[in-house]
């Protein structure tokens, strides 16, 4: 008899972060996450590198639950940071990777998100507390009782180095503008939809031969539907007889990456509530807990 084992592959949480003289925006993610391992990327100069950090890097190597592996870099150089970020995550693709763009230079945070870009990484960056952690009450960087600093943070500038400008690929125009009129709606069919496109003219319906109720129902599932529902900007859901669209978080984010041109965004304000513009901007920009996975 012949006894066939079935391996499960399990994959790991895996965090990857930048040195930047901080101990408690790295460390502290890892518990919150749930993370099995964390890459970290030291400087290049170990004189660099604090004693706090040394301290934190014993800390983390003595505990059985979290492996650690360290990698260095010249984080005051793009192509440097961005080539040990890409491969970091490139050598740990079966597993579920998070990028934390909180600590390290602000060059390592550019690396960070670049390297996110073209993977399935997901970054992402803690708010820093600026003052006693202990005490909730001083826990706003607008708060009017914290100091502003006498001096400036850094004293001088070195050399000019210009960045890489990428394309990022979004929602069409069309698209976005459902996302816009799905903004500020508990939910909207398909019906109100193809409806909203008739008024405002979109491309996919105001350029169709089709008459037919089916045939504009499959124009909205092709051009709208589908891809924003692949890219997980909307999601469908039954909800009784009929089915309902919801704008995701996701999609409050493209609307925040890419903005609407301003003709489009009077036709969405017209199509929505009043308050419209305002709310989006609250909402776009406000912290999300994308990343809880508990």
């Amino acid at each position: 008899m012949i006894v066939y084992e079935t391996v499960m592959e399990v994959t790991d949480r895996v965090h990857v972060v930048a040195h930047g003289w901080e101990v408690a925006r790295v460390v502290e993610p890892l518990y919150d996450l749930k993370a099995d391992k964390v890459v970290l990327i030291l400087p290049e100069n170990e004189a660099l590198l604090a004693e706090f950090e040394e301290e934190m890097l014993d800390d983390l190597e003595a505990m059985d639950r979290i492996e650690v592996e360290t990698r260095t870099a010249n984080l005051y150089d793009l192509d440097s940071a961005l080539q040990v970020f890409t491969q970091a995550v490139k050598d740990h693709e079966s597993d579920d990777v998070y990028v934390n763009v909180s600590a390290g230079t602000k060059l390592a945070a550019i690396a960070g998100m670049m390297a996110t870009q073209t993977s399935d990484a997901a970054p992402f960056y803690v708010r820093p507390t600026l003052s006693d952690p202990d005490d909730e009450t001083l826990d706003d960087p607008d708060d009017e009782t914290l100091e502003t600093p006498d001096e400036p943070l850094i004293p001088g500038a070195g050399a000019t180095t210009e960045l890489p400008v990428f394309e990022l690929q979004g929602p069409t125009s069309e698209q976005l503008q459902i996302l816009g009129f799905l903004h500020g709606k508990d939910g909207v069919t398909k019906k109100e939809l193809i409806q909203y496109a008739e008024a405002q003219e979109l491309p996919f319906i105001a350029t169709t031969e089709s008459k037919s109720k089916e045939g504009r129902y499959r124009l909205l599932e092709s051009h709208v539907i589908n891809p924003l529902t692949e890219n997980e900007y909307i999601s469908v859901e039954k909800i009784g007889r009929e089915k309902q669209v919801f704008l995701e978080d996701r999609g409050v984010d493209a609307l925040a990456a890419f903005p609407l041109e301003s003709d489009i965004l009077e036709a969405v304000e017209g199509g929505g509530d009043e308050n419209y513009i305002e709310e989006f901007y609250d909402d776009a920009f406000s912290d999300t807990a994308h990343l809880d996975r508990s």
